[in-house]
């Protein structure tokens, strides 16, 4: 079996985007599974370090504006870079305050020339795949620029997050290779200007999400979706939500050493205190991760922060540093040094040695997409205090009074304070006077798998079914 992705971002760069990461993990997922995989992204010299690491394997000329281009190759097989130092040797991806006006034509150009190369060196897939807004166009150009080649062929359009899209204007629908008998509603148009991320949906086969709750939030919730939910309802048989794997080879703490999980939290634990120089007692540790899809976090747990400072617990608040949460919960830690710590947004490394040193993440309101920073938790052995509609909750065991397989405290909305308290003390009142279901749970936590190999599973099943 052979698939054609097409993504913006992926590939060998010195410092992967969120996008980039998941695509790499996506990519080697499909290997490891037998699966051909040809991975097309532009190639960004500001992003890639080392150029002379990357060598040039083709010249060609793509079919829909009959720009030349080049295929550039770095040291993994799996990716292919298009190169076109016009459109991709700029210092940012999108444009950093304001979009680049021609994003629409560079990330056409992106899957035309992906087609043309593999067209030319006679890669013939069973199926492609696009990858957000910059890989929406893939489905229609290869259905009508290249119909006699990939005009049959099932596009698959993964959504890595609704919030991004971008839109240009009816008078350049050609330029991009769109039919403009679909513009329209219930096509690719949007407020009169053309959606790239409603095309991508519109022409699908198969539209896939990164976890099953961020599907069921989309079809639910207005605000949510930016616009789209008549639309994305109209299309609901199409949306299909699978879970996004975790690389456990880096985020388990304990894959090497493999200790007892119980003595392994016991070592975390003070290596934490030391990095933040203080004692935590006999105090559960409760972490909150206050980044940009933590949502309204911040403001749910200010509600009930008076509170907590009264549990038997120590709160770490991670977040930007001079940010509106950062300096409130600031004064509040200067009041409460024995109870509560704030400290800067760190490194992947960082993060990961904060959950493991932790007993609770506070989750309340989390909008990331896979609700990855749920499965790090319990991959720490750190059990998640979140919602019931959070992206992953499908896959999460509820602690209701017997341990059995719970793995996580779940409530029915994480957006009111008053449920997340009550289970926040519950959390607290267990470790303090239960210690050994405690150490079930976190042994339950610690034990969950969710690697991306599942992922790609699904995806291939899903690939069967359509």
């Amino acid at each position: 079996m052979k698939f054609l992705a097409v993504s913006p971002e992926a590939g060998e760069w010195t410092q992967p985007s969120p996008l980039a990461g998941a695509v790499n993990y996506l990519t080697r997922a499909y290997a490891r599974s037998g699966t051909e995989i040809l991975t097309c992204s532009p190639f960004y010299p500001a992003f890639f370090g080392n150029l002379s690491d990357y060598t040039l394997v083709y010249k060609g000329v793509e079919k829909l504006r009959n720009l030349p281009f080049e295929v550039w190759r770095g040291k993994d097989p799996l990716h292919s870079y298009i190169r076109f130092d016009e459109y991709f040797g700029r210092s940012d991806i999108y444009g950093t305050a304001v979009p680049y006006a021609d994003n629409h034509l560079r990330f056409s150009f992106l899957v035309s020339a992906a087609l043309a190369y593999c067209e030319a060196i006679h890669f013939d897939p069973n199926g492609i795949w696009g990858h957000d807004w910059g890989g929406a166009l893939a489905g229609p150009i290869a259905k009508n620029t290249y119909k006699e080649a990939f005009g049959a062929l099932p596009f698959f359009f993964t959504v890595h997050n609704i919030t991004y899209d971008f839109h240009v204007p009816e008078s350049e629908i050609e330029k991009i290779g769109l039919p403009r008998k679909d513009f329209n509603m219930d096509g690719y148009e949007f407020w009169g200007k053309v959606s790239i991320l409603k095309t991508g949906i519109f022409y699908a086969t198969k539209v896939l999400l990164p976890s099953p709750g961020y599907r069921e939030a989309l079809l639910g919730n207005s605000a949510l979706s930016g616009g789209l939910s008549g639309f994305l309802n109209r299309n609901k048989d199409k949306l299909k939500g699978i879970q996004f794997g975790l690389n456990y080879s880096f985020w388990d703490f304990n894959y090497e050493a493999k200790r007892p999980i119980g003595e392994a939290k016991k070592a975390a634990r003070a290596a934490l205190e030391s990095e933040l120089g203080i004692s935590f007692g006999g105090n559960c540790v409760i972490y909150c991760n206050l980044e940009e899809e933590s949502s309204r976090t911040a403001e749910t747990l200010a509600t009930i922060i008076a509170d907590v400072m009264k549990l038997n617990a120590f709160v770490i608040i991670g977040t930007k540093e001079n940010s509106e949460a950062w300096n409130y919960y600031r004064s509040i830690a200067e009041r409460n040094p024995s109870r509560m710590k704030v400290v800067p947004v760190g490194t992947n490394e960082i993060l990961r040695g904060r959950l493991a040193g932790s007993d609770i993440l506070f989750a309340a309101n989390l909008r990331e997409p896979s609700a990855s920073l749920v499965l790090k938790a319990l991959a720490a052995g750190t059990v998640p205090l979140t919602g019931k509609d959070v992206g992953c909750a499908n896959l999460l065991s509820d602690y209701c009074g017997n341990v059995n397989l719970a793995n996580a405290m779940l409530v029915d909305d994480a957006a009111a304070p008053d449920q997340m308290l009550r289970r926040l003390k519950d959390a607290a009142d267990i470790y303090a006077t239960a210690p050994a279901f405690w150490a079930e749970i976190v042994n339950n936590a610690y034990l969950f798998r969710y690697e991306w190999d599942r992922t790609i599973a699904q995806y291939l099943l899903t690939f069967g079914e359509a």
